[in-house]
């Protein structure tokens, strides 16, 4: 498993696609108790339609594109 650096808040960092995938995946346990492959199925399927707004939820979209 790819190692990950820790999120900076004030700066860059440039990541291979291995370690964006451990590092979604970690957030997505970390926020949402799920791997990040069970957040993205759950997320296609529209499982977060009803209150999409929740914070936790919202951060671990954002990160979608790590990903995608």
């Amino acid at each position: 498993m790819a190692t990950v650096p820790p999120i900076s808040t004030n700066g860059h960092i440039d990541l291979t696609e291995e370690e964006a995938a451990a590092l979604f995946d970690r957030e997505a346990r970390r926020y949402l108790g799920m791997s990040g492959q069970e957040f993205i199925t759950a997320w296609e399927s529209g499982k977060f339609d009803e209150n999409p707004d929740q914070s936790d939820v919202m951060y671990v979209a954002m990160l979608l594109p790590l990903v995608q």
